[in-house]
């Protein structure tokens, strides 16, 4: 009797040590986990968020990642994602970065449309950055060229030289492979090499969406930079495509003074 008595209290002991320690086990995983991995919001398999377009419950997922891969400023949350718009194309397996996420940012107002024009129409007279606001001029062809042609009919021609159509704000900018870029440095005359990249695209390879391309956006483009956007009225979009055909358009950053500023 005292035998079955001792081994019925081992046997009892050794199962409540093995659930202890089950138990703590499980802990200890759940308490690493919670430290190692954390939720973020990512574009669901088989997805891609376009510029602009709404994001719906079904363009992302939330996902456990490793804390070290996780972005700054990435959504942690599905619900501070749905309905707002992403200001470049996000592709499948990338993280939501709140940054790039808007309701309201380079949106065309009402009464407006995104266009955008070939670097071959345009000319950078300062270095241009998403979201600048911007004057557009016309820079007249030399009058040999201009002979013959009618006087513009949606703008003043007032001297020989250049004219300034009116102010806007810089939307977008993008490679010739078509990838949302950061920068655009004024140049000189475009080099073969640049001409042939904007007609033709990059002979670089495109990356795959499976590649972070999320980095491509402040650090570096695919290719070289090819066009740019505006938002615009419909009669600036016709005044645009008029005078191109009278000159380059030129465009500049407004410089704001410390009293605009303030």
């Amino acid at each position: 009797m005292k035998k079955q008595t001792l081994f019925l209290i081992c046997l009892i002991s050794f199962l409540l040590a093995g659930s202890s320690f089950y138990a703590a086990t499980k802990y200890i995983d759940a308490m690493a986990a919670e430290r190692l991995f954390a939720p973020v919001v990512k574009v669901a398999q088989g997805k891609e968020i376009s510029p602009f377009e709404p994001i719906t419950r079904e363009d992302v997922v939330l996902v456990s990642e490793e804390i070290d891969e996780i972005l700054p400023d990435s959504a942690r949350d599905i619900g501070s994602v749905l309905g707002k718009r992403s200001v470049q194309s996000i592709f499948e397996g990338e993280q939501l970065l709140m940054s790039k996420l808007t309701e309201t940012q380079l949106l065309p107002d009402k009464g407006q449309a995104r266009y955008e024009f070939p670097l071959t129409a345009i000319e950078p007279l300062t270095e241009l950055r998403k979201g600048d606001h911007v004057k557009i001029w016309v820079k007249y062809k030399p009058l040999t060229e201009l002979q013959g042609m009618p006087e513009p009919a949606q703008f003043r021609q007032t001297n020989d030289t250049a004219e300034l159509l009116f102010e806007s704000q810089l939307a977008s900018v993008r490679d010739s492979n078509g990838i949302e870029i950061y920068t655009l440095k004024p140049s000189g005359l475009p080099s073969p090499d640049h001409m042939d990249a904007v007609f033709n695209g990059s002979r670089e390879k495109p990356l795959q969406n499976g590649e972070k391309r999320y980095r491509d956006y402040r650090v570096q483009p695919t290719a070289l930079p090819a066009f740019v956007g505006f938002n615009l009225t419909d009669q600036q979009y016709i005044i645009l495509s008029e005078a191109m055909s009278y000159g380059m358009l030129q465009v500049g950053h407004i410089m704001v003074t410390k009293e605009q500023a303030s």
